[in-house]
């Protein structure tokens, strides 16, 4: 049994990253089988989500993040 491949262990793994190399920009991060995009949010405080947009699939680690206030 390949402990990467169990569906039910896949909620206890985390990512890891410094938050000093999240401060260029958003960077990639695979766990066993998900891809995932860390960034910091408007607070500074580390977030997470998936590889790409659910909208238009674009890989969101190749963005950038910007304020949100103001826009449509």
């Amino acid at each position: 049994m390949l402990v990467t491949q169990q569906p039910v262990l896949r909620k206890f793994w985390h990512a890891g990253m410094p938050l000093a190399a999240l401060a260029d920009g958003p960077k990639p991060f695979t766990l066993p089988g998900l891809d995932i995009v860390l960034f910091l949010n408007e607070h500074g405080h580390p977030a997470a989500l998936h590889e790409r947009c659910c909208h238009r699939t674009a890989i969101l680690f190749k963005g950038w993040c910007v304020n949100t206030e103001g826009c449509v």
